[in-house]
């Protein structure tokens, strides 16, 4: 709940009446999306980790760890509020090796998930970035 609260509250301050009417869309709308959506596929797959679905939800939440993970890396190198998501990054990727430990799952193989997220979503956020500069 940390991911869409922090996503939440960010953009209700840049929309607040005292400043001059920002527009957020497309780039910092879409970041601040994107982490509210990874958070919640992080937290549906903790709270959903069952033993019939395991290894689905197990998954889902290292997409959501790996997502928030390169939100805070590009968070970091542009100093902003985005790298922020690696507390909820560290917490889901201590949630999913808890799990995978708990169901005796292939940790190597939840970490290429990991490493899939992390690229895709660097691969995603700087194509935004350079579609926004068109």
């Amino acid at each position: 709940m940390l991911c869409v609260g922090g996503a939440a509250s960010i953009w209700l301050s840049q929309v607040s009446p005292n400043r001059p009417s920002v527009s957020l869309w497309p780039l910092p709308a879409l970041v601040l999306i994107d982490i509210a959506v990874l958070g919640l596929a992080g937290f549906s797959g903790v709270v959903l980790d069952n033993q019939q679905h395991s290894l689905q939800w197990g998954r889902v939440i290292w997409i959501g760890c790996g997502g928030l993970t390169a939100l805070a890396i590009i968070g970091a190198f542009g100093v902003s509020v985005v790298a922020l998501s690696v507390v909820p990054a560290l917490l889901f990727g201590g949630a999913a090796m808890l799990a995978d430990i708990r169901r005796h799952r292939n940790l190597l193989t939840d970490l290429g998930v990991f490493t899939v997220s992390v690229v895709a979503n660097l691969a995603l956020i700087f194509a935004l970035i350079s579609i926004a500069r068109v």
